[in-house]
């Protein structure tokens, strides 16, 4: 006959058992066991960094499509004139307001911001214009990796405005009538001065900037109504009384809506279009093309 458990062997029995009821799975008002798992919930820290990371509002695009290429290739051979800059904020991020002449003398407004758009035809059909690679190609100089993305990122945009050439009414000299080095671009096309190939004008009456002579005289005419003014300081220009009422001229408003320059600037309104979409093309001037 076997000895009755002692009071020892009953607490150690006991301890032993409350562990094994601790490992084992729960039961819920009968329904099946369930082990018990640990919590998943995002930390604040985590769930802050989530909550903040920006998206694309394109797909990001990994190389230059060939519809890009043909952009720029038109963007660096077709004349171009940039008449103004704005800088702004746009839904939390930097974006820029670039007014342009395009190859036909309307006068368009590109917007690079984190979705870039333009106000001309072929960007309203949803396309990629040249005007918009134009300004982040030519103007602003963005690194060539943005130069073909349809979307931006805020920290992309901020990259490309802190690299970007001045604005020149955001640039403030005091040096009246004292003449800058003749280096550097000119603001109005980006191009070099060239002082050895190009005729330049430079702003007598306040900052002493260098403008090309040519370029001055047709961002000047688009002044019309408004008195001639330098493209840096905004002072009113120093010239004679009747070269600045010539310069001193209307565009004229195209069926389409737009201003047209092209006369005041010398170029010309034909459009050439054997490089644009063809079906298009011959849907809207027929099989002739």
């Amino acid at each position: 006959m076997s000895a009755s458990p002692s009071v020892q062997d009953l607490k150690k029995e006991k301890t032993q058992s409350t562990a094994r009821d601790e490992s084992y799975p729960e039961k819920v008002d009968g329904a099946k066991c369930r082990t018990k798992r640990r919590s998943t919930t995002t930390t604040p820290k985590k769930r802050t960094r989530e909550e903040v990371e920006e998206k694309r509002m394109r797909r990001y695009r990994s190389k230059p499509p060939a519809s890009f290429l043909v952009k720029l290739k038109r963007a660096q051979t077709q004349r171009m004139i940039v008449l103004g800059r704005k800088r702004n904020i746009m839904a939390g991020a930097p974006s820029e307001d670039i007014d342009i002449v395009g190859s036909t003398g309307n006068i368009y407004t590109v917007t690079i911001s984190r979705s870039p758009t333009c106000t001309c035809p072929d960007s309203l059909r949803g396309n990629e214009c040249k005007h918009k690679v134009y300004a982040l190609h030519t103007v602003l100089k963005a690194p060539l990796h943005l130069q073909y993305q349809l979307a931006l990122l805020t920290s992309e945009l901020e990259e490309i405005f802190a690299h970007a050439p001045p604005i020149p009414t955001d640039l403030s000299e005091d040096s009246k009538g004292s003449r800058k080095p003749t280096d550097g671009e000119c603001p109005i096309c980006y191009m070099d001065l060239d002082e050895e190939h190009n005729e330049l004008v430079w702003c007598k009456a306040q900052c002493g900037h260098n403008i090309h002579k040519s370029c001055f005289n047709q961002w000047a005419k688009s002044q019309a109504g408004k008195g001639v003014r330098c493209v840096y300081c905004r002072t009113p220009w120093e010239t004679d009384i009747p070269d600045a009422e010539a310069l001193k001229r209307a565009g004229e408003h195209t069926e389409d809506g737009y201003v047209n320059v092209a006369g005041h600037f010398g170029i010309s309104r034909a459009r050439e279009y054997s490089g644009y979409y063809q079906p298009w093309v011959r849907s809207r001037f027929g099989q002739r093309w």
